[in-house]
C-alpha cells in the first residue's frame, strides 16, 4: 500500500488561487440584489495561497517577497468579501482594492521565472516571464478602460485577465514537482531496483 504524498507548495498556492479566482455567488436571488455571498470565499482561498508559500520559502528563502504578498492581499480580501461593503465600490475603487492580488501573482511569476533561469530551466523562465508581463497587462487595462474612458475594451480586459488566470494556474500545476520549487522531483520518488534474470521468470535470453 502506497502512502499518499502530501501537496506540494505549489498545489497549494494553485488551488488557493483557483478559489480567489472562481466564485459561487449564493443567494440566487437575493434581495437587495448585492447581498450575495461568495462560497468560494476568497480569505479561504488565500489561507491556502499562504500555506503553499510559507513552505516554499522553507524550500528556497528566496520567495520571501511572495509571503508579504499573499499576506497582504490575503488581509485586503478580509473585508471584501462582505457584500455589505464590496457593493459600496465603485470601478476605480475596486480596481485598486484588487492591485494586491495582482501585486502577488506578478512578485510569485517573477519569482518563479528567476529561479528557474538560477537552476537552468529555460522553458519556465520563459513561461513565468511571459505570465509575469500578462499580469502587468491585466493590472494596467483598466487604467485605459476606466482613466480614458473606453469602455468598449472591458471585455477584452476581462477576456484576458481570465486567460491569464487559467494559464497561471496551469503553469503552477505544471511545475509544481520541481525540487527547487519545494516539490518532490520527476515521477513519484520511487525507485526499482534491477533484479537478476533467473531461470523460471519467464523470459527468454536473447
Amino acid at each position: 500500500m502506497t502512502t499518499p504524498t502530501p501537496p506540494t507548495p505549489l498545489q497549494r498556492v494553485a488551488v488557493g488561487l483557483l478559489v480567489v479566482f472562481a466564485e459561487a455567488a449564493w443567494p440566487p436571488d437575493p434581495s437587495p440584489s448585492w447581498a450575495r455571498y461568495d462560497l468560494l470565499a476568497d480569505p479561504v482561498g488565500w489561507s491556502l495561497v499562504l500555506w503553499g508559500v510559507v513552505a516554499l520559502v522553507r524550500a528556497e528563502p528566496g520567495f520571501a517577497l511572495a509571503r508579504v504578498a499573499a499576506a497582504v492581499a490575503g488581509m485586503v480580501s478580509l473585508p471584501l468579501w462582505l457584500p455589505q461593503l464590496r457593493h459600496l465600490l465603485d470601478a476605480p475603487t475596486e480596481w485598486a482594492a484588487s492591485l494586491p492580488q495582482l501585486a502577488f501573482c506578478l512578485v510569485l511569476a517573477r519569482l518563479v521565472a528567476r529561479a528557474a533561469g538560477e537552476h537552468d530551466d529555460p522553458r519556465v523562465a520563459r513561461r513565468f516571464t511571459v505570465l509575469a508581463y500578462g499580469v502587468g497587462v491585466v493590472a494596467l487595462l483598466p487604467v485605459v478602460v476606466l482613466g480614458g474612458d473606453v469602455p468598449a475594451l472591458a471585455p477584452a480586459a476581462a477576456l484576458l485577465a481570465l486567460v491569464v488566470d487559467v494559464a497561471l494556474v496551469w503553469s503552477l500545476f505544471a511545475v509544481h514537482r520541481r525540487t527547487w520549487l519545494g516539490g518532490p522531483g520527476p515521477g513519484d520518488g520511487r525507485t526499482t531496483a534491477a533484479r537478476p534474470r533467473g531461470e523460471g521468470d519467464g523470459r527468454r535470453a536473447g
